[in-house]
């Protein structure tokens, strides 16, 4: 299998998708795992192009066949990455897992767009600290013509291992950590990303997403930059201000996108922005509500706006 970085043809995803999907029926039949454990062994045949699972000559054979069609394929890596992305929901689906933390492919494009205004340094280093399947950080490093060190973390054993997976598949070199967001050591980052699951408030406990980005806060570097996809409703529960002042001791908040209300129906989302570095001028921040993605014009003049923000202090920065 060729995996190129042209842009995505439908008949190409579709036939990736459909390899997968047959031979994760076949294997069902012979194996009866689940879903998650079938993607396993079908990711471990293609990557071996070999059925290196124990299957006797007939399922060998029949398995071979569905992988020869795919084999010499120019795929490009957005053709893996969406084929592969619409397996595991079909995965979620079968297992009855909740996928509501699943993040749109619009949104990982458009965070790859911020961290170009942020640094023009051609290698860079990226925290996805929930990174759950690993679909928001394999979307942004496709979108970036940057040579990117990665890291990725979850607690949850098959996300780590679905991300692995799809990272062998994209031959994207990621190191994935199983183990909890609030424990994570690794430092001197540039960027961490994350799309925060929707967390229940409970006034006695202490709010996670607060944890969470406090603690990110400690891993970046200086001027590094925080990106993330929150709630609207993020800073309303931080009544005595004790998360924005201990934020602010050392970061500034210098982004905030509202999503368009099309995107989260349940509960909208926004896109926050943190840089390590304390700011003067604690209002200067763009603030924008992104129309729907589908709007060309005006969603091209919210980049205007967003473009003329970061130019704009580009200069003050100079003075």
């Amino acid at each position: 299998m060729v995996i190129n970085m042209q842009e995505v043809k439908a008949d190409n995803l579709e036939l990736f998708y459909d390899c997968v999907d047959e031979s994760n029926n076949l294997l069902y039949e012979i194996f009866h795992k689940s879903y998650f454990e079938l993607i396993e062994l079908t990711v471990q045949n293609i990557l071996a192009s070999d059925v290196i699972c124990d299957c006797d000559e007939e399922q060998t054979a029949k398995l071979n066949e569905i992988y020869d069609r795919i084999a010499g394929i120019d795929f490009s890596v957005e053709d893996v990455r969406k084929a592969m992305q619409a397996i595991i929901l079909k995965g979620l689906k079968e297992m009855k897992i909740p996928n509501g933390n699943t993040t749109p492919d619009s949104l990982g494009i458009f965070i790859a767009y911020l961290i170009t205004k942020f640094t023009s340094d051609q290698k860079i280093t990226i925290l996805d600290p929930l990174c759950g399947t690993g679909n928001l950080l394999h979307t942004i490093v496709n979108h970036l013509d940057k040579d990117c060190k990665l890291y990725a973390c979850d607690h949850d054993l098959w996300m780590t291992k679905l991300t692995k997976m799809v990272s062998d598949l994209l031959s994207i070199e990621v190191e994935v950590y199983l183990q909890d967001t609030l424990n994570l050591s690794i430092g001197q980052l540039d960027f961490i990303v994350f799309d925060l699951p929707n967390i229940l408030y409970e006034e006695k406990k202490d709010y996670f997403p607060y944890q969470a980005i406090l603690h990110y806060a400690n891993l970046l570097k200086e001027e590094g930059v925080m990106i993330g996809i929150v709630g609207n409703d993020f800073f309303n529960y931080d009544k005595n201000q004790n998360f924005k002042k201990e934020l602010l001791s050392t970061c500034s908040i210098i982004g905030l996108v509202e999503l368009p209300d099309t995107m989260f129906v349940s509960k909208p989302k926004t896109i926050l922005v943190i840089q390590k570095k304390k700011y003067e001028d604690k209002k200067n921040c763009f603030m924008v509500k992104l129309p729907s993605f589908t709007d060309v014009k005006e969603f091209n003049t919210s980049l205007q706006y967003i473009e003329a923000w970061f130019e704009k202090n580009k200069k003050n920065k100079e003075k």
